[in-house]
């Protein structure tokens, strides 16, 4: 089935209904892409299936959108495919005309303003569509960035009002002190400003840099109004090393299918424990 925006918002009013979150899964390439479609199905629960504009420089927007749209045609529970962390006006607007029905335009690194503006040029497009938009205030932290204290990058809660009454925007990530790819240390999250968010805007707020962070401390994001969890690093990781484990069991001469199989074996352990855990029970 593909499901548009209405039919987005909904599932988003049920998690908020029911204090659970939806999963949100980075994928790679064509092989962890299936492997999330099959975890959702298995496990009958709504996904976002995502992906970064690396990986559409590495293969191709229309293909990546083509085949997203027969994962999602041939799913019987709802799959969201989406643009994650996209700088790019234009590429959020190409994503949209190949097929994906929801978008995030990030353009939190931005002045407040310019943030909105271009969140507005998205939303306006993607409407048109029945296409899913998702925007950033304040600063998520990546590997290597520098300059970055979790003080200041902390979300704002009249930035976030003003971003979402300016733009019409469906859904807000929001800097709450996660932090992309592995942690070096314990994350802390400011779960008294998530409230304090949750309770100022009404819109589903979303959590990213999940890899990483304690089950407990998902939970508790969760039942503070986190309604998607953003997971990348662990699913890549665990493919990544499931390849070369298979490799090196299986031996170099062996069928790339059987390779995969083995590999999309393991992903689909960790998906389906991040699934559980987003489902909150």
């Amino acid at each position: 089935m593909i499901i548009e925006r209405e039919q987005i918002e909904e599932l988003f009013r049920d998690a908020e209904l029911k204090c659970y979150a939806i999963p949100h899964f980075n994928h790679s390439d064509f092989w962890d892409m299936s492997a999330i479609a099959e975890a959702a199905q298995e496990s009958d629960t709504p996904i976002f299936i995502a992906c970064l504009p690396k990986v559409i420089e590495a293969i191709g927007i229309e293909k990546l959108g083509a085949v997203a749209q027969v994962t999602m045609k041939q799913s019987r529970t709802p799959i969201i495919y989406h643009l994650d962390h996209c700088h790019s006006v234009e590429l959020c607007l190409k994503a949209i005309d190949n097929g994906y029905n929801s978008v995030m335009i990030d353009a939190a690194d931005l002045p407040l303003e310019k943030n909105i503006k271009e969140v507005k040029t998205v939303v306006d497009y993607a409407h048109e569509q029945n296409v899913h938009v998702e925007a950033e205030i304040g600063k998520i932290k990546s590997a290597g960035d520098e300059g970055y204290t979790s003080e200041t990058a902390f979300a704002g809660l009249e930035d976030a009002k003003k971003l979402i009454e300016a733009t019409g925007v469906d859904a807000l990530a929001i800097s709450i002190g996660s932090e992309h790819g592995f942690y070096k240390h314990a994350p802390k999250l400011d779960y008294e400003l998530l409230e304090k968010i949750h309770a100022y805007v009404n819109i589903p707020l979303v959590l990213h840099g999940g890899s990483g962070i304690p089950e407990a401390d998902v939970r508790k994001a969760i039942n503070g109004g986190i309604r998607k969890v953003n997971v990348g690093t662990h699913i890549r990781y665990t493919y990544i090393k499931s390849i070369g484990d298979a490799i090196q069991n299986m031996g170099p001469a062996t069928h790339t299918a059987d390779i995969m199989a083995s590999a999309k074996k393991d992903v689909k352990e960790i998906l389906k424990d991040w699934i559980r855990i987003c489902a909150n029970k």
